[in-house]
């Protein structure tokens, strides 16, 4: 080897020194960066001499980040479902606390049993009266509740729209100076980096899957097929519902003009935010306030007065639509309950009959005060089955049990949901860490390559000083 090609070898050992000891430093300080690849040097010969060339790769797995992807989105959705129903719970109550509707109810039913051992308690027929203002407004509170957290899943859903949309701008920009750069020659693995940082967050709100064109561009269609991207950002809407109340329907969310939550939805996107959030609006708590609901309607029912004539009024419990009777699978009953003013002016009125002021009605013709038939028989209405509609819970049951199977119900869906959102949460660390382990970061690994860099460094150093010192004495030997 000449001295010249020698010091071309060296020098060229020392430039490529130099570019895999910053690209080290480069990945050590983007170690914890979101989304950041570890980036790998290859060197490679040139052809037309010594000289080497160097280039930087990114260190992807794309079946593992697709597979993390789809693992956020999952476990994004079941934790906005386990958050909202542990809520409801929190704000509907527990059999235990004796605050819920069902605790409520139990309490009434020991204090109209007490007025019916001693009718002629003034006291104890007020207490009964009085428990069952309580209990409608157990269910007053319960429907509103309810209505509450329909009103911020839509408003949360609201916000995740806008979160997608200013993703999909972020996404656009990024792909583009990716694509651009690289047709260039220019070293875009920063791009790549933002741009799947912005993937991973894009799913947490609705579940994606993507494609790399030919060109490094990429396309992004939600879990059902429906496009996000390609070469623009596809529009998201929703139109926020403005007040919640049984029977309304919140709005759709649509991409591109397709409808993706809701029961119109014919490509319905199954994980993220956004998901999990309209499982919650347009299921759950549709369901708990036709449970509630349904109730409503067991107790006024139960309490309804009959005249000798065979016509039917309401009772003890009274609604918006009162005095006519609310059918089984009325809506909005639970928010409009309430005590009949009569009884509560006059609580003889649950022993006596006549609620309302109507004679017709009058059970007690006597007027006993020791007459406690008819507050023995409401309470054999109140234990009789009734036909309700408030699937999943059974059509046929007595209005104890139904609010009873109805807190259950709610209790078994949190936990449900809460179990389902731990599991899903340990995929996504296992999926995550998967990850990492095949293109992020280890420190110690990068500090053993700096290690061996600065070896390789020494000897490039030597083999340059070593040239020098071979020219040095050419020179003077010329001399």
């Amino acid at each position: 080897m000449t001295l010249q090609a020698a010091f071309r070898t060296a020098r060229s050992a020392l430039a490529a020194n130099a570019f895999q000891t910053a690209t080290v430093s480069r990945n050590i300080s983007g170690a914890d960066a979101n989304g950041y690849a570890r980036k790998i040097v290859l060197v490679e010969p040139s052809l037309s001499g010594p000289t080497k060339a160097t280039r930087i790769m990114r260190a992807t797995d794309q079946s593992l980040q697709s597979a993390a992807l789809d693992a956020s989105s999952v476990a994004s959705g079941d934790e906005a479902v386990s958050k909202a129903l542990d809520a409801l719970q929190s704000i509907v109550g527990q059999a235990s606390d004796g605050v819920s509707p069902s605790a409520m109810l139990s309490a009434f039913r020991t204090a109209l049993l007490h007025a019916a051992a001693a009718p002629q308690d003034a006291a104890g027929l007020a207490a009964a009266v009085s428990r069952a203002g309580s209990l409608v407004a157990s269910l007053n509170q319960a429907s509103a509740s309810i209505q509450e957290v329909r009103a911020q899943a839509d408003q949360d859903m609201a916000s995740s729209v806008s979160t997608i949309n200013a993703l999909l701008k972020s996404f656009d920009q990024t792909n583009h100076a990716a694509i651009s750069g690289s047709a260039s020659g220019q070293d875009v693995s920063d791009l790549l980096d933002r741009r799947d940082a912005i993937l991973s967050d894009l799913a947490k709100e609705v579940s994606i899957s993507t494609i790399i064109g030919s060109n490094g561009d990429m396309s992004i269609y939600t879990d059902s097929g429906v496009a996000l991207y390609q070469g623009t950002p596809r529009a998201v809407s929703m139109e926020p519902t403005t007040t919640f109340a049984a029977g309304v329907t919140g709005n759709a969310v649509y991409i591109d003009g397709v409808a993706v939550t809701g029961p119109s939805a014919t490509m319905a996107s199954r994980g993220g935010k956004v998901s999990g959030l309209a499982q919650i609006r347009d299921t759950y708590t549709t369901m708990l306030q036709s449970q509630i609901d349904e109730v409503a309607v067991g107790l006024i029912n139960a309490f309804s007065q009959q005249s000798a004539a065979g016509s039917v009024r309401t009772g003890l419990f009274t609604w918006s639509g009162g005095p006519s009777m609310p059918a089984s699978g009325t809506q909005g009953v639970a928010a409009s309950i309430g005590v009949d003013p009569s009884a509560q002016g006059n609580p003889a009125f649950l022993r006596d009959g006549g609620i309302g002021g109507d004679p017709n009605f009058v059970a007690n013709a006597t007027g006993s005060s020791s007459y406690s038939a008819r507050l023995y028989d409401l309470l054999v209405s109140l234990d009789a089955q009734q036909s309700f509609s408030a699937p999943p819970l059974p059509a046929h049951l007595n209005v104890s049990d139904l609010a009873a199977q109805s807190q259950g119900w709610l209790e078994g869906a949190r936990q449900t949901a809460a179990d389902k959102s731990i599991s899903a949460n340990a995929i996504l660390v296992q999926t995550n860490t998967a990850l990492t382990n095949s293109s992020g970061v280890n420190i110690d690994d990068q500090m053993s390559k700096m290690l061996d860099l600065e070896n390789s460094y020494q000897a490039s150093a030597k083999m340059m000083a070593m040239v020098d010192s071979m020219y040095a004495a050419l020179f003077s030997a010329v001399k």
